[in-house]
Order: C-alpha cells, then structure tokens, then sequence
C-alpha cells in the first residue's frame, strides 16, 4: 500500500490496486476564518496553500469522506471534484447530502463493511470531542455534528491491514478497532486540534505515545498535523516528541510526499 500526504487531513490512499482521495478540502489558504474560540495558529483556513493543483487530485477511483466538516470535506471540493467517481460517505443524511450537490454514485459505510472492487472497507468509531461536554456546547454553537468515522481496509492481494483513524482522540473505541481488525498500519489525526480552546478533538502528541505504546507493533503514519487554524501540534513539534520518546515506527510525511508499506 501507498500513502501520499497531499494537505492536512486529505490524503491518496492506494490500497488493491485502487486510488482513494481522503477527505478532500481543496481550498486555498484562509479562505475561511479561523475557529472561533479556539487555539489559533494562523490568520484563516487552510492556513497552509494546497501543495498541487486540485486537479492533479482527480485520478482517483473513489472518494472517502469521513465526516462533513470543512476540512475534511469543503466547499471547494464539493464544486469541483468529478461528481461521477464513487463516494464513500459516513451515514445515510451525510450519502443524501453528497447525491443534493450532485455526486452521482454514492455508498454508505457500514461496520460490517463494504465491498470495493476487491477490497473491503469496514467503518470504525470515533470521538471527535463527542465524550467532552464543553464541546458539545461548541458544537451546538457553531451547528456541527460530533459524528465522524474512521475506517479498516483489507483486501486478499495486500500483506498488510490498513486503519485510517479519522478525527479521533485515544479512546477505547479505537482500542476496540486494533483489537477486532489487528492492523498492521494506522494513520492517525494528530494535530492536536482543540475546540474550544483546552479541549481535544483529536489526538496529540501523547495520544500517538500512549497508542504506540500500547501497540509497539504498529506502524504509524502522523497525517492531519498542519494545516487547520485550531491545530496545537506541528511536524517539528511531533518529530522532535518522537524523537525524545523513541518512536521508530512513527512516520510523518511532508505535503506530497508517499510512503510504502
């Protein structure tokens, strides 16, 4: 399998031979305002430029979207993108959002999963700030679900398990999910995003250092780690924490680079 970081949470995943876009937010930088009442790290949204052109994004075979905020799913990238390639949305409300603003093929993922030319896809749970109740309250300010997904790919002609952890703090639910699947390699959100400020919606970097410990047989990819406003953790932070606790399995790619596994 390949993974090419393109932009904070968006990725290609090339799993069985198919090409997956991940979480597309297509935007350039600070087109949208920063997150209110959180830690801020740059002038507006993205707070970094897409490091290709949007259409360089477009070979792909399907598109993963794993929940509907704006930098996993954006304005740009439901204007633009082919709206004839298969979209995997989260649930059914977010699959009939995706078919009102014209994608033509669209699957709903499942945890008992789902099957992709050859390859399986199963759901995994999240807490994206669902189990803290001041950012219930943020939530409900600003008119965001809580909801997001992450998900299992498997596939007979790949030697290694995949778990894309999606937005997500160390939890039991994602124990729950390298337990049941036993992965091999897992990408994980850690850019430490707060909202509001002091509460987490994904992991830091002592989410990665209590995972990798737990599971020192891991490979793990730091993806999701600059490019949003309410971010607390960048690469050199991450690289340098890394480097102090001895994390050898942990890769963090820059923008446009691919890893092999």
């Amino acid at each position: 399998m390949l993974f090419q970081q393109i932009r904070s949470a968006t990725s290609i995943v090339s799993f069985g031979g198919k090409r997956f876009l991940i979480d597309p937010m297509l935007a350039p930088a600070n087109t949208y305002p920063i997150v209110p009442d959180a830690p801020v790290c740059g002038r507006g949204n993205p707070t970094i430029e897409l490091p290709c052109r949007p259409e360089d994004l477009f070979d792909v075979d399907a598109y993963i979207v794993t929940h509907w905020h704006f930098d996993h799913f954006d304005e740009v990238a439901v204007r633009i993108l082919p709206k004839d390639i298969p979209l995997f949305a989260k649930n059914e409300k977010e699959a009939q959002a995706s078919r009102e603003v014209g994608f033509t093929d669209v699957r709903v993922l499942k945890e008992e999963g789902i099957e992709f030319e050859g390859i399986n896809l199963y759901k995994t749970p999240c807490d994206h700030g669902s189990g803290d109740l001041v950012t219930e309250h943020f939530y409900q300010l600003v008119q965001l679900t809580d909801e997001a997904c992450g998900l299992i790919f498997k596939c007979k002609n790949e030697p290694k398990t995949f778990y894309l952890a999606g937005d997500t703090i160390y939890y039991q639910g994602v124990v729950n999910t390298i337990n049941r699947f036993n992965p091999n390699v897992i990408a994980v959100n850690a850019a430490g995003a707060q909202a509001p400020k002091g509460h987490a919606l994904i992991m830091n970097e002592y989410d990665v250092w209590a995972l990798m410990s737990d599971f020192p047989q891991l490979e793990v990819i730091a993806t999701h780690v600059e490019g949003v406003s309410h971010a607390t953790v960048n690469r050199k932070l991450l690289a340098d924490f890394a480097k102090n606790k001895g994390l050898s399995k942990l890769f963090i790619p820059q923008d446009l680079e691919t890893l092999e596994f």
